[in-house]
């Protein structure tokens, strides 16, 4: 039976997503090339957020991937 490992990664993220599309892409990358897979993210904005207080809000990501054994 193959086994999992989850961890979660904090990526910035603001109104203008596209100001941070490279910043988040880049360290997406850098994950996938240790294994990690993106297995959520929930980028729907919330009313607690407030770009004024929190111009960079953090949206947490939840990656997975395989053990391997040694």
């Amino acid at each position: 039976m193959k086994r999992i490992e989850y961890r979660v990664e904090v990526l910035p993220f603001s109104e203008q997503f596209e100001s941070h599309i490279k910043e988040v892409v880049e360290r997406l990358s850098e994950l996938g090339n240790e294994g990690w897979e993106v297995a959520s993210a929930d980028l729907t904005w919330h009313p607690s957020y407030s770009p004024a207080a929190q111009p960079h809000l953090p949206v947490p990501v939840l990656l997975q991937r395989e053990v391997v054994s040694a």
